[in-house]
């Protein structure tokens, strides 16, 4: 039986192991950045687990770009449709939940631009995605009731926006005057 401080180091070690990722895939992150700056709206959506880490990227979104820009949860029954030209970044470890294929087609119906946060490259959402960022998985193969994905993902969304919001210079006080 394992101690609370290994099972703790497995975890640190893993979450380096996502910086890493994350710092090699600059080129990616910046383009991701563009296509929030250049879309009308942003529309975000992760099924279960995988959708709190999506989720709190739309809020924390919205206190980024609100008012000039909407930001939509796609869990939500008030809010936009997607439409052409906006961006809607869906999380999904598989990449091929129901839920989220759904998003997706209805993306590609409306000429919108998709991205996909996934752990599996060859899944349907990373093949009809126009930009894919792939996180990895914990090699630990006994990791109980899972929750690496989860965990990378919110860790992702947690330092892109850091870095989003010092790139763009958003004042602490503009996020403040959004939040929730």
């Amino acid at each position: 039986m394992q101690d609370i401080t290994t099972v703790a180091g497995e975890y640190g070690a893993y979450l380096q192991r996502v910086a890493a990722v994350l710092a090699a895939d600059a080129e990616r992150l910046n383009a991701l950045a563009g296509l929030i700056d250049s879309a009308p709206a942003v529309h975000l959506f992760g099924f279960g687990r995988s959708g709190t880490a999506a989720l709190a990227m739309a809020i924390r979104l919205r206190h980024f770009l609100a008012p000039g820009q909407q930001v939509f949860w796609l869990g939500d029954q008030v809010r936009d449709p997607i439409r052409q030209d906006d961006l809607v970044i869906l999380f999904s470890k598989s990449g091929d939940r129901s839920e989220v294929i759904s998003f997706l087609e209805t993306s590609r119906n409306a000429r919108a631009r998709c991205i996909a946060v996934i752990a599996i490259a060859s899944s349907p959402l990373a093949r009809d995605s126009v930009l894919t960022l792939i996180l990895p998985l914990m090699e630990k193969s006994d990791l109980y009731g899972g929750g690496d994905f989860e965990l990378s993902a919110w860790f992702f969304q947690e330092v892109f926006l850091d870095w989003y919001g010092i790139t763009h210079d958003i004042s602490g006080e503009r996020v403040w005057k959004h939040h929730i």
